[in-house]
């Protein structure tokens, strides 16, 4: 069975409204880290567009939609 990723009690997911919280007061908490930053999303940095030899750069016809045109 699935734990809840707050506080790790065994969660049946088919009688909770709160998945995958085992409650509300974990859902809650849970969002709470998200809204102060506790958890956040990786960003890939890359580098600046006038570095390097642009390996990787998207190309500005893909950027303005007329790679398909012609």
């Amino acid at each position: 069975m699935p734990r809840c990723p707050i506080c790790s009690a065994t969660v049946k997911l088919t009688a909770l409204t709160t998945p995958p919280f085992c409650s509300e007061r974990c859902r809650v908490i849970d969002l709470g880290r998200w809204l102060d930053e506790a958890y956040a999303v990786p960003e890939i940095r890359r580098g600046d567009d006038d570095e390097g030899d642009g390996e990787g750069a998207i190309p500005p016809e893909l950027l303005r939609g007329d790679a398909d045109e012609g």
